[in-house]
């Protein structure tokens, strides 16, 4: 039985067994929730383990929040607009020159922010590494042609979106994206939450499992087992296969997950925590 730390306020305690059944009744392994009334902290809960080594899943554990980031990354970009130093209306291309190739001359920030820019890729495939250096993405991002018509649809930009909007940060502010929102956001509230994670906060990132993937057992996750290089497959690699069983192969949102250049379909060892972070600093957040 996973061990639950942490009080809830008297008439909160229902959360407290809602929390503990998702570990009894449905395989949670690790996992924290916190919440707040009217600025005061009514529930502050932590249970299980955060990895292989049964370290406890506590409130210094951090976790990769995936596209949580998006909405931090979002936030920089209109703390500017509220400062005058960005229109949403003015092309990309007026901020970032190199944008305005290939049918791009005319898309406002607006739709880069609401999904609707159809940059959900790159044209040149890329390779993991690539995709790991912040100015080839938004260099290859910036000489690639639309999915659609910019601003006829929206798109979830589920890997691009935080290059796009975080070279426009870039550009305008004169620092990237990572040092923007520590500097304004996670600085000055106290926040553990980066753009980037410095290489002495690694240790305390819990484990990612993959769908279908345990902790404990004789065969190791992909997400962990790829530190020993046995060439597992990886969750994301998975997923695109069942997006292309369902909708066919090169259906946009296959496309979408495996951006940019396809780095992340072809890669099958992205899931040491070392190499995920590093992934996911380039645009997530840990």
């Amino acid at each position: 039985m996973a061990e639950i730390r942490g009080t809830t306020a008297d008439e909160f305690e229902q959360v407290a067994e809602v929390f503990e059944a998702n570990f009894e009744d449905h395989g949670e392994v690790g996992a924290g929730f916190a919440a707040y009334l009217d600025g005061e902290k009514v529930v502050d809960l932590t249970g299980g383990i955060a990895d292989s080594s049964g370290n406890p899943y506590d409130s210094q554990v951090l976790q990769m929040v995936f596209s949580t980031t998006k909405g931090a990354t979002a936030m920089c970009a209109h703390l500017l607009v509220e400062r005058g130093e960005l229109d949403l209306d003015t092309p990309v291309a007026q901020y970032w020159p190199e944008f305005a190739t290939n049918d791009k001359a005319d898309i406002p920030v607006r739709w880069v922010l609401s999904h609707r820019s159809g940059l959900i890729d790159t044209d040149e495939p890329l390779t993991l590494e690539q995709a790991l250096d912040w100015d080839t993405v938004t260099t290859a991002l910036a000489a690639s042609t639309p999915a659609w018509t910019p601003g006829t649809a929206h798109g979830y930009h589920a890997i691009t979106f935080g290059w796009l909007v975080g070279e426009i940060v870039r550009r305008v502010s004169g620092v990237g994206i990572g040092e923007f929102f520590a500097a304004e956001f996670a600085d000055p509230l106290g926040l553990e939450f980066w753009i980037g994670l410095p290489d002495d906060q690694r240790s305390r990132v819990a484990s990612l499992i993959p769908m279908g993937g345990t902790l404990a057992g004789e065969d190791p996750p992909p997400m962990m087992a790829a530190e020993e290089g046995d060439g597992s497959t990886n969750a994301p690699s998975h997923l695109i296969e069942m997006l292309e069983t369902f909708l066919g192969p090169d259906n946009l949102a296959a496309k979408a997950l495996t951006a940019p250049g396809g780095a992340f379909a072809r890669a099958s060892r992205c899931g040491t925590n070392r190499v995920c972070v590093r992934h996911r600093s380039l645009r997530p957040t840990v």
